[in-house]
């Protein structure tokens, strides 16, 4: 926990030392927009908007495998709850064909 703290301190007094460094303020042009401020905050910005595309751009993936991942769960429960029905009655389920499961 401290050697992440210690990374931590040293990673934003890098980033402090960057930002003054490099307060050049530079005017950015985009379509009809114009926008003036310092190249560390303009780089901070486009950086910050770079990781919100990629966190949108990997939510389906995240929404599809956990909606998968509790049909799993589901089905996982129903099959513990036959083992144990079986073990209990000591039965067999029957199936009507080979490698057929009962649902």
């Amino acid at each position: 926990m401290q050697l992440f703290l210690f990374l931590a301190l040293i990673l934003a007094l890098g980033l402090v030392l960057f930002a003054i460094q490099n307060a050049t303020v530079i005017t950015l042009t985009f379509v009809k927009w114009t926008f003036e401020g310092s190249l560390a905050f303009i780089l901070a910005l486009i950086f910050a908007v770079g990781i919100l595309t990629g966190i949108f751009l990997f939510i389906p993936t995240w929404w599809r495998n956990a909606k998968k991942g509790r049909a799993q769960r589901k089905r996982i429960h129903e099959l513990e709850r036959e083992v144990l029905d079986i073990a209990e009655h000591g039965d067999t389920p029957e199936f009507d064909e080979p490698g057929e499961e009962r649902f």
